[in-house]
């Protein structure tokens, strides 16, 4: 007899706390992988006006986000060089139809950037970063110290959504029953957000609840924050590399 193939998320509980836009995808293939997928967004985009970029060497999109909102500002230039911070950046900007010349192997933080091994930066370069407001000085001041001229274009805004408050006290009594197994976190803002939405009940479940992060940034904070609970680790923030994370953990928790 052919045993019986288990999906791999059975039987567990994921908060997805990603924008309401950039969810959905996610939350089905955590409900084909057999999991339950608790929609629970945390962040709002709002598009910011920005100018149009003036010409230069290499452009770098720091997200998902700062393609869908900032991709029209560039002027069209067959000498530009494109790099894209993680691998779900690149195939954002693939999709409007940009060519990606730089993007990590593994991660997706401006250090993985800097350290691919083709990408060209000489002084004299003028670069262009496509982020949202209150973005990382990292990756512009490491540019700056090597030479280049850097301008930036903030073409959206992360905001904390207003959710009826109803709707968090279903999800606090469904959260202490045993109802949300994992918590995941694409960013620092999603944690800090999740925070200030919960009552006080609900940030004492959070304390230690498993945790799905990004990144090792997301995992220091959530640990300055004081929470508790187990942290994964997902190697990228793409949807696969998110329920790979959760498939892999959950697997090993079972047994």
């Amino acid at each position: 007899m052919i045993p019986k193939v288990v999906p791999p998320l059975t039987g567990l509980s994921v908060l997805v706390t990603r924008p309401r836009h950039q969810a959905e995808s996610l939350c089905v293939l955590i409900e084909r992988m057999g999991g339950k997928a608790i929609r629970f967004p945390t962040i709002d985009i709002e598009p910011q006006t920005a100018a149009p970029a003036e010409p230069c060497d290499l452009v770098i999109f720091a997200s998902t986000n700062a393609v869908e909102h900032g991709w029209r500002l560039l002027a069209p230039n067959p000498q530009m060089k494109v790099a894209a911070i993680g691998k779900a950046t690149a195939a954002a900007l693939e999709r409007v139809d940009i060519t990606v010349h730089y993007v990590p192997e593994a991660g997706f933080t401006s250090e993985a950037l800097l350290a691919h091994p083709e990408l060209e930066l000489e002084p004299g370069m003028q670069a262009l970063i496509v982020r949202g407001e209150g973005g990382r000085e990292f990756l512009r001041a490491e540019l700056t110290s090597r030479g280049l001229t850097v301008q930036t274009r903030e073409v959206y805004r992360r905001v904390q959504p207003t959710v009826d408050p109803e709707i968090i006290a279903a999800l606090e009594t469904d959260w202490s029953e045993g109802g949300v197994d994992v918590v995941t976190l694409t960013s620092v803002a999603t944690l800090d957000h999740l925070r200030n939405m919960l009552s006080a009940r609900g940030r004492a479940l959070l304390e230690t609840t498993a945790l799905l992060v990004v990144s090792e940034r997301i995992r220091e904070a959530a640990r300055n924050a004081n929470l508790k609970g187990h942290i994964v680790v997902a190697p990228a923030a793409d949807d696969a590399s998110i329920a790979g994370a959760l498939a892999s953990w959950h697997a090993r928790a079972r047994y």
